[in-house]
């Protein structure tokens, strides 16, 4: 009843209505033995984020998502996911203070401020940190909460794609291991980029996503897990585009034909596989690509000697890249509509 009473209001309503509602919610319901009022509570917070937080300084944003982030580590799934929702709006209306609401009644009332670092310390930061039996249940948590913060912050404040660019990889990094492939945080990073970004974006929007990618790609400091991930993103949204943009092929040779060198092997992998997409999405552009592996492939071959120390592991590297993509190349011939080049 408190849910749709909140959501009926529009925030119009009294000001100590909304004092009492939140101090019941935080104090009571969220933290209540039954998992069926921690669910009403987190709804009813995720309703307070959606009527404009009358009453919520910057103060009652940080502590009730840091209550959501807690109870993401709650046994029971249907509660994590209510608490990944209501931090997601919460986090949300926090980066937009012009959108919170300043309730009727007498104040003083908290002035509206934007959340600094909430994404680092309720995101971010979580999903690093996290450790033991819990572990995947509160990355699981934490992504939905991304892609929750991201379909706000586009859908609901409209923000321009350029910071929503900025926003869908916030983080990104700091989720990442530097030395290691994390297969399970990889795969949550992938569902935000896939859900939480391009599945929301236009034709025009996805062709700017791509050179955004591959200017990702093209960065000195970029993790070996990062390039997975760009690349399969990448790819993904290249299928759903059907068409190479001319802009991105420009960038063609320093973003993905360079990480099928890379000394990572599963980088190499994925670079081989965006490439049999790009095949795919354009056909007239094979014979071009099965000319430049075999040249490669020709070339490394001639020129690798086991005298050559430190250096022999990046020529074997380039070697095991070149002809990763002609399989991969090769393995997709009954699909091209004009096969490949007589030579």
């Amino acid at each position: 009843m408190l849910e749709k009473a909140l959501e009926g209001s529009g925030g119009s309503a009294a000001s100590t209505a909304y004092i009492e509602a939140f101090r019941l919610i935080t104090r009571i319901a969220i933290g209540d033995k039954s998992f069926v009022v921690r669910i009403a509570g987190a709804r009813c917070l995720k309703v307070f984020a959606s009527i404009g937080g009358p009453c919520l300084g910057v103060g009652e944003i940080e502590n009730s998502a840091s209550y959501c982030v807690k109870a993401l580590e709650d046994p029971v799934l249907l509660v994590r996911d209510a608490f990944s929702e209501a931090l997601g709006s919460l986090l949300a209306l926090g980066m937009n203070p012009e959108a919170q609401v300043q309730p009727r009644g007498k104040g003083p009332f908290p002035p509206a401020k934007k959340l600094e670092g909430g994404l680092q310390r309720h995101l971010a930061l979580p999903f690093t940190k996290v450790s033991g039996t819990r572990l995947k249940d509160v990355r699981i948590g934490i992504t939905l909460s991304w892609v929750y913060f991201l379909q706000a912050i586009r859908l609901k404040y409209l923000h321009r794609i350029v910071s929503f660019n900025e926003y869908a990889l916030r983080g990104y990094g700091d989720a990442q291991p530097r030395y290691f492939v994390d297969a399970h945080a990889l795969a949550c990073i992938l569902y935000i980029l896939r859900v939480g970004v391009t599945d929301q974006m236009t034709e025009p929007t996805q062709r700017g996503f791509l050179v955004f990618l591959g200017k990702q790609l093209e960065s000195s400091d970029v993790t070996p897990s990062m390039k997975i991930a760009a690349l399969r993103t990448l790819s993904y949204t290249l299928k759903t585009l059907g068409e190479v943009p001319l802009e991105f092929k420009e960038l063609f040779d320093s973003t993905i034909v360079a990480a099928v060198s890379h000394s990572s092997q599963l980088v190499r992998i994925e670079a081989a596989l965006a490439l049999r997409v790009f095949a795919e999405v354009d056909p007239t552009c094979v014979g071009g690509l099965i000319l430049y592996v075999v040249t490669t492939l020709s070339a490394s071959r001639d020129n690798v000697s086991f005298e050559k120390g430190s250096n022999l592991k990046i020529e074997l590297d380039s070697l095991n890249g070149q002809t990763t993509v002609l399989a991969a190349l090769v393995s997709i011939s009954p699909k091209l509509p004009l096969g490949y080049p007589a030579r």
